[in-house]
């Protein structure tokens, strides 16, 4: 949730920089207008997108991924109790009361404007209401009702221009960001957004119901009457201090030439971008954990491989939904489990679970090229590596796995993680590997929150012993 919202954050700031610096000078009102009601919903929808073409290729490697070696199990624990897992629950309560504190605002503003109607009178007009205020020397429009006070003068402009608003349906637009205000109260940009959208509601209107000739008589108006608004964000209206400046100087202001339209194609590169972001990040690309998933799973107790070849494994196939909470979160931590939609999920003996993905190497690559390979996949390698001292075990990958946690756990300088300024809770490290045909450990690659751990957990891995070389038709493959 927090990525999300640091993406809605970080688009919305593109998209208004790419409005006041470029577009927002040019007269294309409507264009402007729909620039902004379109970008604003779309920073809310994008980090939802991925595309996975546009996501790095999925290497032809394949590989086993060992259960996950927890280096500091008292560290783990004392985090179950932690703080931070109360604040978490804080934090979530603090955002529900801000959405019904935020909706109860909303809806008394709706009160207040029906109240006005109620209490008023009105004159049924043939495309909308007239409200007279008594009391208020106010003018502003709420969808086809038009609110204006008895002693403001220059009605039949002012009821002209707030027309324009009824009839564009500007109301509509403002609804959307109070809609947006409430869902997410904590986010300034949809307040920015909103005075931007009321501002070219206004040029809109200035432009629509002002004629070249009537311009000098209606910046006098404009200026001669400054009235008190009611202060409801979702209403258009006809005076305000802060815009009447601005609206003066659009109407004074030449129109902008049609060629300048092009400069909306800018929206096309920065959309791409922003897809492109967001479809090649994946959550653990991150190094950071999902902290419910971490809560639910006994990483220890359920054990995951990955089975590619066209052996299926022994076992009983099972779907996703017939699942465990626990094995669906270690099903979840396959970083690209998404990649391979057709993988089917077997439940074998010893409560482990099999990711399998069918791959026929012999028709893709040839027969003898199979037979002569010098790297061959681990779900169709005759002999696995065996790890020292493992030759005589009756589980030889069972003993494998429990040598590299052993040696993991003992070498990894898990102080490195003190002073690399990383936030408090568990933090993952990706490390892939493979063992070449001579048994020596090579190609080590590591992925992680900090350079450092990453540097660790390819010393820790490098160091581990050699092994027995995995055969293929009785030859040493890597």
């Amino acid at each position: 949730m927090a990525d999300y919202i640091i993406q809605v954050l970080l688009f919305q700031t593109v998209f208004l920089a790419v409005y006041d610096l470029i577009l927002k000078k040019e007269t294309f009102f409507q264009w402007n207008r729909a620039y902004l009601i379109l970008t604003s919903v779309l920073v809310y929808l994008i980090p939802l997108i991925k595309f996975q073409t546009l996501s790095q290729n999925i290497p032809q490697e394949y590989f086993v991924m060992l259960p996950e070696i927890m280096l500091s199990p008292a560290t783990y624990i004392e985090k179950q109790m932690d703080w931070s897992a109360l604040l978490f629950t804080g934090l979530r309560w603090i955002f529900f009361l801000g959405i019904f504190v935020a909706s109860i605002l909303f809806i008394y503003k709706i009160i207040q404007i029906f109240k006005l109607i109620s209490k008023n009178n009105s004159e049924k007009k043939e495309n909308y209401s007239l409200i007279l205020l008594q009391k208020n020397n106010t003018a502003f429009s709420f969808f086809k009702y038009i609110f204006i006070g008895k002693r403001v003068q220059q009605k039949d402009q002012i009821i002209k221009h707030e027309l324009v608003h009824v009839k564009q349906k500007h109301s509509l637009d403002l609804l959307l960001f109070e809609i947006q205000k409430i869902a997410f109260w904590f986010n300034p940009y949809s307040y920015l957004y909103q005075q931007r959208v009321s501002e070219i509601h206004e040029f809109i209107a200035d432009s629509k119901s002002v004629s070249k000739e009537d311009k000098i008589s209606y910046f006098q108006d404009l200026l001669a009457e400054v009235f008190q608004v009611e202060k409801f964000a979702f209403v258009n209206a006809f005076h305000k201090k802060s815009i009447i400046k601005k609206r003066i100087m659009m109407l004074t202001k030449n129109s902008s030439k049609e060629n300048l339209k092009f400069k909306y194609l800018l929206i096309i590169p920065v959309l791409m971008g922003m897809l492109i972001y967001t479809s090649c990040e994946t959550n653990s690309s991150t190094g950071m954990d999902d902290t419910q998933n971490v809560q639910k799973t006994d990483y220890q107790k359920i054990k995951l491989r990955i089975d590619v070849g066209t052996v299926k494994p022994d076992g009983e196939l099972v779907s996703y939904k017939d699942l465990t909470n626990e094995e669906k979160s270690v099903i979840n931590t396959l970083p690209d489990k998404d990649k391979f939609p057709e993988a089917e999920i077997y439940r074998l003996k010893n409560n482990e679970l099999s990711f399998y993905i069918y791959k026929d190497y012999k028709k893709e690559l040839g027969e003898g090229n199979v037979k002569n390979a010098t790297i061959v996949p681990f779900g169709q390698i005759d002999q696995a590596p065996i790890f020292p001292n493992c030759e005589d075990a009756e589980n030889q990958r069972e003993c494998f796995v429990q040598k590299v946690t052993e040696h993991v756990g003992h070498n990894f300088n898990t102080d490195i993680s003190k002073n690399l300024g990383l936030e408090k809770g568990k933090k993952r490290v990706y490390v892939q590997f493979k063992i070449d045909k001579t048994g020596k450990i090579v190609d080590v690659k590591a992925r992680g929150p900090h350079k450092d751990l990453e540097t660790e957990a390819v010393r820790v891995v490098n160091s581990l012993p050699q092994m027995q070389p995995g055969e293929e038709n009785g030859k040493k493959v890597g």
